[in-house]
């Protein structure tokens, strides 16, 4: 028997995301995460690796989970992004599609981060945190 926390008081999606997590880590980190991830049913593969909240309200939505410190950079970088556009002269199209993309990639980090904030307690600015995949040993 482990000492892992189990998080009841989360809802269930959140302790079967945590679960994952704490047992192979961010999804497609390892051969083992990537092969677990695969044999899961599609509903729990989607709900493992893409936050449709996220998605939807990006940096606010890290702010309403507590990670203020990564929703602050995910929003520089927002802006940042915003203003290179403008001045670059993206076009239309291109901007929606850098737009969606970027919110896109805030949904897939989503639920590690907050594993991390929960979990393991972390107060990092690096919405990235801890996703470099790991070679072999």
């Amino acid at each position: 028997m482990s000492n892992a926390p189990e998080f009841t008081e989360l809802p269930a999606v959140w302790q079967r995301r945590f679960a994952f997590f704490r047992q192979y880590g961010p999804v497609g980190s390892t051969p083992e995460a990537k092969a677990a991830y695969r044999a899961l049913p599609l509903g729990q593969r989607m709900t493992l690796g893409f936050n449709i909240w996220a998605f939807l309200f990006g940096p606010f939505y890290f702010l309403v989970k507590g990670m203020w410190r990564k929703a602050l950079t995910l929003l520089g970088v927002s802006v940042a992004l915003g203003v290179a556009s403008v001045l670059l002269g993206v076009p239309d199209s291109w901007d929606r599609a850098l737009a969606a993309g970027y919110t896109a990639a805030i949904a897939t980090v989503t639920n590690w981060a907050y594993y991390l904030h929960v979990a393991e307690g972390s107060q990092s600015w690096n919405p990235l945190e801890g996703l470099r995949r790991k070679g072999p040993a």
